[in-house]
């Protein structure tokens, strides 16, 4: 019980804010506390670590930057929400305790670092926690860099009397990339590969990613923000493109990690212990965990969310070329023969008339015939997440969904993309991750050769304008990765690094939904619709686009209290 007791009253310690801490990073200092038992065993690491896990990314209300439907807001996604990112709408905070400019989690990870030393046991499991400890501290400092870009950099825990620490100016964010980089390559060199973990926790290949996709961000960032107020001096980004290609190839080649067979299988599940091509996921349960941990939510279907006519438009027709130009009939107007001809992910990501939308407990099955248009207020309603068969113990809808957090897939599109730019791709590597998605997404090379992805791909008449020259392989493997990780949550972040505020600002740029087809206005009666009849159910919320600023709002602000509280920080470009 004495040691219980410590546990417990560690981390509280961690989560709770001091309400009357005035210091830089206003938490409650962890050195404080009385812990005579701790830091013994691998398992007081284990039960430390455990607490970074509800900071992952989980489903409505639940993680650190958790959101239900994840894309919901952005140009992708429409829903009854409109991001406040994008929207511009987020202002200048008043202090940290309602702002995004937490160092709580850095702090927690900090500690633990500088203890997991003290504790004995076999070296592999002291190596595990360890890494686990560098991971969380790259995550963390990740979320950070893409919030406000520059960052103070905190390589060990300290004390709230510690001045010179808490009163520390930003670093530039090239110089804290390459700090969150070096924690995972720490990391990489402690954890073990995800097949010798028995539970989802994070492994070698989990750090192999984030590795690669930090290097992504901090990469493209430098290179389309180069020359603006948000750029780094003299950098191009070349270096962090060149760390990302190599750490996704690590990851390819080695070869612990496959594609699953099928694409639309991976998110509809409710274990993925044994799924290959996962690399970190969510485990839920909603009887043990009850409606805090955010799955009571997955019931409500379809929660609030519709994809975008664009992201609908994303989609290649059957032979790999696009829609504009493919002599395919393809056709967006009509929910029933909007998958024709179309790439199969579209089959494996939209509803439409005939499929499935309950297994009951029986075997009877319902299918389904038209959109809710009242919550999916864009009609194109999504079978990701959607498991159909009931719960034999509820019957009822599954509270248990997985939450895919890292999968395969992402490391072949970032090795792709930093190749890509750097201008070293070949074919071959074409043909090793691009091609690899598509022929498991059911192309058929055989019969359409144009599917296969080559170095010289077709001008589409309709790619989008992000304001700067693209060639035409960039612009086809940018279109892959929003099709493969459609509502997965990477929108926002892809936006923001490739500098895309075309894409959404201005009064043309708002997302619109559906045409509004005979089905849907029996359904939902009368919709605002542009003036080519789709549906445009941001009419007056979005009438000018998106109001953000791309002159301040690539970064956010940081509170003005912080500022006080600490002279030698600096307000983000735009927001003095």
């Amino acid at each position: 019980m004495k040691k219980i007791f410590y546990i417990l009253t560690i981390c509280t310690a961690i989560l709770i804010v001091s309400s009357c801490d005035k210091d830089i990073l206003d938490r409650t200092p962890l050195d404080e506390i009385s812990e005579p038992e701790f830091w013994k065993t691998t398992s007081d690491l284990e039960l430390y670590a455990n607490s970074f896990y509800n900071k992952l990314p989980g489903w409505s209300g639940v993680g650190f930057g958790s959101a239900q439907m994840p894309d919901v807001g952005t140009d992708l996604g429409l829903g009854t929400g409109i991001s406040s990112r994008l929207h511009g709408s987020q202002g200048i905070p008043s202090s940290s305790t309602n702002s995004l400019w937490s160092w709580d989690e850095v702090r927690q990870a900090n500690y633990f670092v500088s203890n997991v030393s003290k504790a004995e046991g076999l070296e592999a499991e002291i190596n595990q926690f360890t890494g686990e400890g560098y991971f969380f501290r790259a995550y963390f400092y990740y979320d950070l860099l893409k919030k406000y870009g520059d960052l103070p950099i905190y390589e060990e825990y300290f004390d709230n009397l510690n001045t010179d620490a808490l009163y520390q100016a930003r670093s530039p964010r090239n110089e804290v990339a390459d700090f969150i980089l070096a924690d995972l390559d720490k990391a990489i060199s402690l954890l073990k590969p995800k097949s010798d973990l028995p539970t989802p926790r994070v492994n070698k290949e989990a750090a192999q990613l984030l590795k690669a996709t930090i290097a992504l961000y901090e990469g493209t960032w430098e290179k389309y923000h180069n020359g603006t107020e948000f750029g780094v001096p003299g950098s191009d980004g070349s270096a962090f493109l060149q760390q990302a290609a190599n750490a996704a190839k690590d990851l390819i080649d080695g070869g612990t990690r496959s594609l699953n067979p099928t694409y639309g299988d991976l998110f509809n599940q409710t274990n993925l212990s044994t799924n290959n091509e996962v690399i970190l996921w969510r485990e839920y349960d909603y009887v043990g965990l009850g409606r805090s941990f955010g799955n009571d939510a997955q019931v409500q279907w379809p929660n609030n969310f519709s994809f975008s006519l664009s992201a609908i438009r994303s989609y290649l027709a059957l032979d790999g070329l696009p829609t504009a130009v493919s002599p395919l009939d393809t056709d967006d107007k009509m929910l029933a023969n909007i998958e024709t001809n179309r790439d199969p992910r579209l089959a494996q990501t939209l509803m439409v008339p005939g499929d499935i939308t309950v297994v009951n407990i029986d075997g009877s099955m319902l299918y389904w015939e038209e959109p809710t248009v009242g919550k999916s207020v864009g009609a194109y309603e999504s079978q990701k997440y959607r498991i159909v068969e009931l719960d034999a113990s509820t019957n009822d809808y599954s509270r248990n969904t997985a939450k895919i957090l890292m999968r395969y897939s992402e490391a072949l599109l970032i090795y792709a993309e930093a190749k890509a730019e750097l201008g070293t791709i070949t074919q071959a590597d074409l043909d090793l991750t691009i091609n690899k998605l598509r022929e498991r997404a059911g192309f058929d090379f055989a019969t359409y050769p144009t599917a296969k992805l080559t170095l010289n791909p077709v001008t589409d008449p309709n790619w989008p304008d992000y304001g700067y020259s693209l060639s035409n392989l960039l612009q086809e493997i940018r279109r892959e990765r929003t099709v493969e990780l459609m509502n997965e949550g990477f929108r926002t972040a892809d936006l923001m690094r490739w500098r895309a505020h075309n894409l959404f600002v201005g009064a043309q740029q708002r997302p619109k939904g559906a045409y509004y087809e005979d089905l849907i206005i029996e359904v939902a009666g009368n919709l605002n619709t542009d003036s080519d009849g789709y549906l445009d159910p941001y009419a007056s919320d979005l009438s000018n686009g998106y109001g953000f600023n791309p002159e301040r709002d690539y970064l956010l602000a940081i509170p003005s209290e912080e500022l006080v509280l600490n002279p030698n920080l600096t307000q983000n470009p735009g927001w003095e």
